[in-house]
């Protein structure tokens, strides 16, 4: 007890509690200055994120440079992990050869003579800017000030339930270095040699039979489900043991229900993303933009996904083009793009998770129900919960415990096959003593391990 502290509380209790209102301070604050930030290249600026002259000749998954990084809460609080930047070879959308880099984290102290699984965690990052991925966003003293910073920490409360398994985890900028968030195929094989590489990086302890699992949500979901289905053809040595794949957009043309919502950013980012990619669609689509859509989209360009959602609620994109939305999608070069940007072409081999809000305003229901159809209809095992309390905004947090007991189920030695398909109408993913127990535990850890405390078990 603390002496002239009446309620007995502990000083773990009352360092917590103060370094948490240094935390929310800093929030409302606008967060950290500018000044650190400024004083860390963007990726576009950074020679570390530049390919090698001969990269091309490696094979994928190849690391072409590493270092070792130090990862922070609103850029100013480190986390209490060890963690690097890996540079690889990996192939891009028209199966060219391309770098990405993923951040691999291992729990403070980790013996790398230790087995532990490995965990891809795809961020939602949800942005057309390079500055916006998380090996950028997620380094001490990098990342933009204020709200933009704060999204990028909106993840590692499942950072933290990961660490806290003594588990290590990968997290690729699966958009590449030009930010190509809803293209075909690219984040599977960007997310798959992130793994490669990972495996193959000495202090990892890690090898070519650790058991690997997938995990993302929403836009971290998509590169999740394509790199579930490009897995049996594009890396079918990794041992992926199975895919978390939450409200992924699985039909980025469906997006545009969300037209003149409180959503309708996305909109503005998807097509970005896409014309970014794909020389054709962009010819196209800036053709029939008027002025005003095009200065819209070089804004886009230029922001994450905080400051797009928050600048561009309510947007009509149909005043930003000069023929109806329709007679636009019907353009054969806009058609094709979409066509192809669908999930559910290939099947997964490995048991998939997915889980969905019902009443999820942003991913229509019906494009995921269509998912499970598909990827049922193929083969795969899918354990498919539709939630009937969740919407797009609050599942990752209320499906987060669940998800991560099934992970932990598919993780565990001598794991039983998980076989066939079940869909479950649930009121809530957090609706299982065990779930809401589970979600419990992660919150601590996240705090604590946010705090400077251990995230994860002491490793003797």
């Amino acid at each position: 007890m603390i002496e002239g502290d009446p309620a007995g509380r502990s000083p773990v209790f009352v360092r917590a509690v103060v370094a948490a209102m240094i935390v929310a301070a800093t929030v409302l604050t606008g967060g950290v200055a500018a000044g650190p930030a400024s004083a860390m290249p963007l990726p576009q600026d950074d020679s570390f994120y530049e390919p090698p002259a001969d990269f091309a000749n490696t094979e994928p998954g190849t690391i072409l440079r590493s270092r070792e990084v130090k990862l922070a809460v609103l850029t100013l609080l480190p986390l209490n992990v060890r963690s690097w930047q890996l540079l690889y070879r990996t192939t891009d959308l028209f199966d060219e050869p391309a770098v990405a880099v993923t951040t691999v984290v291992l729990p403070a102290g980790a013996d790398p003579n230790r087995s532990r699984p490995l965990v891809s965690l795809q961020f939602y990052y949800d942005s057309a800017s390079p500055s916006c991925a998380p090996s950028y966003m997620l380094r001490q003293g990098a990342g933009p000030p204020g709200v933009e910073g704060i999204h990028s920490n909106s993840e590692l409360i499942a950072l933290a339930a990961l660490i806290s398994q003594g588990w290590a985890v990968s997290i690729p900028d699966y958009e590449g270095p030009q930010g190509h968030l809803a293209v075909a195929k690219e984040p599977g094989y960007m997310t798959l040699d992130g793994i490669r590489a990972a495996q193959r990086f000495e202090p990892m302890g890690l090898n070519a039979n650790t058991p690997v699992a997938l995990w993302g949500y929403s836009g971290g979901g998509m590169a999740t489900g394509w790199a579930a289905e490009m897995q049996p053809s594009y890396a079918p040595e990794l041992n992926v043991k199975g895919a978390a794949m939450g409200a992924p957009v699985s039909d980025v043309e469906s997006l545009l229900h969300v037209n003149g919502s409180m959503f309708s950013s996305l909109i503005g980012i998807g097509i970005a993303s896409l014309s970014n990619a794909y020389p054709a669609f962009e010819e196209v689509t800036y053709r029939y933009l008027t002025p005003e859509g095009r200065a819209l989209m070089d804004r886009t360009n230029a922001q994450c996904l905080p400051r797009n959602a928050l600048t561009q609620m309510f947007v009509d994109y149909q005043r930003l083009l000069t023929i109806p939305i329709a007679e636009y999608l019907a353009l054969p070069e806009i058609r094709e793009v979409f066509d192809a940007t669908v999930l559910g072409g290939n099947t997964p081999t490995m048991p998939i998770h997915l889980y969905q809000g019902v009443f999820d305003e942003a991913v229509p229901v019906w494009t995921n129900d269509a998912l499970a159809q598909r990827y049922c209809a193929g083969g795969a095992s899918v354990l498919y919960k539709r939630d009937h309390l969740s919407e797009h905004l609050t599942l990752p947090s209320l499906g987060m415990a669940d998800t991560f007991n099934w992970l932990k189920g598919r993780l565990a030695p001598n794991a039983p096959e998980q076989v066939g398909c079940r869909t479950e109408n649930i009121v809530s993913m957090l609706a299982d003593v065990n779930a809401l127990l589970s979600q419990i535990e992660i919150n601590l850890n996240a705090t604590f391990g946010a705090l400077g405390f251990p995230i994860g078990p002491r490793e003797r």
